[in-house]
């Protein structure tokens, strides 16, 4: 499958592409999905279905663009800002992510980000100088 930077990098385009075939064949059959801070998704299955139920809320972008990835052995890490557009609420989020890599395959996926901003983006306020 590549070196784990090119797995890492293809997920992060499958999932602006929104295509779960692409995200189930970078993910191992117990991947652990894990939002830091909310119940974590196990197995491919569930994290697939976890990132289409985001695809439904934020049905007219759902991107992630890499600002800086750094990677030791099988871990990749991304800063990323998610940009994410609804029909009601569009935000550009700032996440830092951990990948872990296993035989060409993501194992572990943790996403850490500021749900207080996210409050901030749902209320409407403008945040503009909080996002890189």
């Amino acid at each position: 499958m590549g070196t784990p930077e090119a797995v890492v990098r293809r997920f992060c385009e499958a999932v602006s592409e929104r295509d779960p075939e692409v995200l189930r064949a970078l993910l191992t059959e117990d991947v652990v999905y894990h939002n830091v801070g909310m119940a974590p998704a196990v197995g491919r299955d569930r994290t697939v279905a976890e990132i289409e139920g985001h695809w439904k809320m934020f049905t007219r972008s759902y991107e992630f663009r890499i600002l800086h990835l750094a990677v030791a052995g099988d871990v990749v890490l991304t800063e990323r800002v998610d940009v994410l557009t609804g029909d009601a609420v569009a935000m550009s989020l700032p996440v830092m992510g951990t990948f872990e890599v296993v035989d060409g395959k993501i194992a572990h996926w943790r996403d850490y980000f500021d749900s207080a901003l996210i409050a901030k983006f749902m209320a409407g306020e403008d945040v503009a100088e909080l996002v890189p």
